[in-house]
């Protein structure tokens, strides 16, 4: 992957010599002195080559350190680290002072670089978990990004991945956090590699030849990477795998957290959990089967409630049924009722124009939205009338859209304060259908 540095910054820090990367040399180096080769300073930052450093640059999927960079003179924080082939470019914003070509002291952020460490070989972990739920030795990574807090990866995968085995591969991450094992690294050739591990390492068309890093999670895990790691499953602490969705065509996505952030994730539900139970008046075991039993009450509830709905409608059907203007043998009947939400407008229409198939019905209210619906009985479609042609004016006035069917159709809109007016257009507009069947 190419830097994120400005072309100008890059073509001036190539001559310089290598930078010698004291983050292999020891990944818990936090705090390091260094002569400084190199402070390029362009717009609002300052672009430093050192000696030597322990900042990591950004490469593996694993974002680059950040810390502080202090002189004789000034104090520069450092925001990113980035690469230009072998030289180590730390990207500053100044504090205070001015920092010269001389020596100074650096210190990386120890909590956000201990952090990726830990993503970053959970990442191994969790890959080889991946592979061995879904049975494909040869899986490949098909991206990689390490975070301090949410890491994910992307894998050649054409099949959604089940909850039930992305709880597998959790608990799998996490039994091999448990056992403690090993995390060796060491410098090889690529073909050494091959020849030790073969398709193991899941090798790509992009994977660098000549010499690479290895690294191997004792009896789980072996891959060629640049980041930096923890020497122990253990340090991990835990793995949390939170999500995994459809990146594109045959590509998954899974991500997840690991460390302090895992333990807090966990802790967050737990007290979540506690909190339910208490509202429930159960333990925490027992939870489940609660939210099981209110689940059926509610059910119970809503089935009873549909029922005294449905009489409400009948009821109130059974007193407007009445009312409404003459048109020969056809009534029009148009009216607000703000009791009613727009599901209840719907079904108050229907059950009118079934018990009349003469009436026109024209129904509004504003519970949640101003609403408008109307409804014509059988007889009155089969005359001509087309309630969907005739509600546009009314959904116009109402600042939305509406349609529907000769038989019944809806509106809903915006502007509630207009709704009396759109019902009385509505039925001007239904009226003249109706006269104009009479003529």
């Amino acid at each position: 992957m190419g830097s994120l540095l400005p072309s100008n910054v890059e073509d001036e820090v190539l001559s310089l010599p290598r930078t010698t990367p004291l983050y292999y040399e020891n990944p818990y180096l936090r705090e390091f002195e260094s002569g400084v080769l190199r402070v390029i300073s362009l717009a609002e930052n300052c672009y430093v080559v050192l000696e030597q450093t322990c900042f990591f640059p950004e490469g593996g999927g694993q974002l680059g350190d950040v810390g502080l960079l202090i002189g004789s003179a000034g104090k520069l924080r450092v925001v990113d680290t980035q690469a230009v082939d072998d030289v180590v470019v730390h990207v500053a914003v100044p504090v205070s002072g001015e920092v010269k070509e001389e020596a100074v002291h650096g210190s990386i952020d120890w909590d956000v670089r201990y952090n990726r460490m830990r993503h970053h070989t959970g990442s191994h972990v969790v890959f080889s978990s991946i592979k061995k739920v879904l049975g494909l030795e040869e899986l490949m990574y098909m991206g990689v990004q390490i975070k301090e807090e949410v890491s994910r990866i992307d894998i050649s995968y054409g099949k959604p991945i089940s909850p039930s085995q992305l709880r597998e591969i959790e608990r799998l991450s996490n039994k091999v956090c448990l056992e403690n094992r090993r995390v060796k690294i060491w410098s090889t050739t690529r073909d050494e590699a091959e020849r030790t591990y073969g398709k193991r390492l899941g090798l790509t068309e992009v994977t660098p030849s000549g010499t690479v890093r290895v690294v191997e999670v004792e009896d789980w895990d072996v891959a060629l990477c640049c980041g930096t790691h923890v020497t122990s499953t253990a340090e991990i602490g835990l793995i949390k795998v939170l999500d995994r969705f459809r990146l594109q065509k045959g590509v998954e996505r899974i991500e997840f957290t690991a460390g302090e952030t895992a333990y807090k994730y966990y802790d967050d539900s737990m007290e979540t959990l506690t909190a339910l139970a208490q509202l429930l008046q159960s333990s925490t075991r027992e939870v489940m089967g609660r939210v099981g039993l209110l689940r059926e009450e509610v059910d119970h509830l809503k089935e009873e409630l549909e029922k005294v709905k449905g009489q409400l409608v009948e009821a109130k059907a059974t007193e407007l049924l009445g009312q409404g203007e003459a048109f020969g043998e056809f009534r029009l009947l148009a009216k607000e009722l703000p009791e009613f939400s727009a599901e209840g407008l719907k079904r108050m229409a229907s059950t009118l124009v079934k018990k009349d198939p003469y009436l026109v019905v024209i129904l509004g209210s504003a519970v949640e939205k101003p609403c408008v619906i109307g409804a014509a009985g059988q007889k009155a479609v089969e005359k001509g009338i087309n309630m969907a042609e005739t509600i546009k004016e009314a959904a116009r006035i109402i600042e939305g859209g509406g349609g529907g069917t000769a038989k019944i159709a809806q509106a809903g809109g915006r502007e509630t304060s207009q709704l009396g007016k759109a019902l009385h257009q509505y039925a001007e507009d239904v009226s003249r259908s109706l006269r104009t069947l009479l003529q």
